[in-house]
């Protein structure tokens, strides 16, 4: 699947102009594609949204996009995609996490940076979804983050808490 999503994503990009935007765009038209037909013959939608995560960051990375930016949008596609169809959105956003962290390990780039963007992208759908399902999915998204900032062997940070201001 990685290298399926990951070619058709390389031949659709490779002649645009606005290769950003463009590579944002298609990573979540095929993250959204995979989950709605995961979630049609009954799949499991974590494995899908990690190894389509996985085959839209190695695209951006071979033609020269944000990476960054395309964990960010994919994620956030995945999750909000996952929700659409009544799949376990805090499952989703751990597995494409980590498959954000292979991504990284295996292009040899900065897996810390890549999961954070990852992160922030499955936050900002949890956010989106509503304030009850941020609230839920912030541990998974944490402890996700954690995992794999300790498998990259960095160590990794504890959780913090905002305080709310009244």
């Amino acid at each position: 699947m990685v290298n399926l999503v990951k070619n058709t994503l390389v031949t659709a990009i490779s002649g645009a102009r606005d290769v950003g935007g463009e590579m944002g765009t298609a990573a979540v038209s095929a993250v959204r594609g995979s989950i709605h037909a995961a979630s049609a013959i009954g799949a499991d939608l974590g494995a899908v949204a990690r190894y389509t995560v996985m085959g839209t960051i190695e695209a951006a990375e071979q033609i020269g996009g944000d990476a960054g930016g395309v964990a960010r949008s994919a994620t956030r596609g995945a999750v909000k995609t996952t929700r659409e169809v009544g799949g376990d959105v805090s499952r989703v956003a751990g597995q494409a996490i980590q498959g954000t962290a292979d991504a990284a390990r295996r292009l040899g780039a900065d897996v810390s940076t890549l999961v954070q963007d990852a992160a922030q992208g499955a936050m900002e759908a949890a956010n989106r979804i509503g304030s009850a399902t941020g609230r839920a999915m912030r541990a998974t998204v944490a402890e996700a983050v954690a995992g794999t900032k300790a498998l990259a062997g960095r160590p990794a940070r504890p959780a913090t808490r905002r305080r709310r201001r009244a």
